[in-house]
């Protein structure tokens, strides 16, 4: 069975309910998930997969996701999914790209391992976007797979 390890650093709580929604879609497929915020620093040694998510603050990730990520040698030799949330594409298609171009990459820089694939969420600040958590669990097992 497939350990799948969702990391994920959050400031005011959303980034934290996208990774608990990827956590239950992909625990509903049968897959194994642990689920930790960076500042639990986990042991990532037994997983099969890496799920990195973090919140875009001041035009960048979360300091605490890109150094949690330095600190365990850029996730070398694992296989490794990355996802954000930024508020950038609220501002339309180009909004969306920059945010690619820009926070993604961002993000994606510090990873030595590979990277198998790479999601912008839409966030919010005040009430939860039902939308986003919709697409966070489908996309999540999208990614991982069907499961069993």
């Amino acid at each position: 069975m497939m350990k799948v390890c969702i990391v994920y650093g959050s400031k005011r709580g959303s980034t934290e309910r996208v990774a608990r929604a990827i956590e239950n879609a992909l625990r509903e497929r049968g897959f194994e998930t642990h689920t930790w915020n960076v500042e639990q620093n986990p042991n990532l040694d037994g997983c099969d997969l890496i799920m990195m998510g973090a919140p875009i603050y001041y035009e960048r990730p979360l300091s605490e996701v890109l150094r949690f990520i330095k600190e365990k040698k850029g996730l070398a030799g694992k296989r490794v999914v990355v996802f954000i949330l930024a508020m950038a594409q609220k501002f339309g298609k180009l909004g969306k790209e920059y945010t690619k171009k820009r926070y993604l990459r961002l993000m994606m820089e510090p990873i030595k391992g590979r990277i198998i694939a790479a999601k912008v969420f839409d966030g919010w600040v005040f009430r939860e976007n039902e939308a986003t958590i919709a697409e966070a669990r489908s996309w999540a097992v999208e990614v991982v797979g069907g499961g069993e």
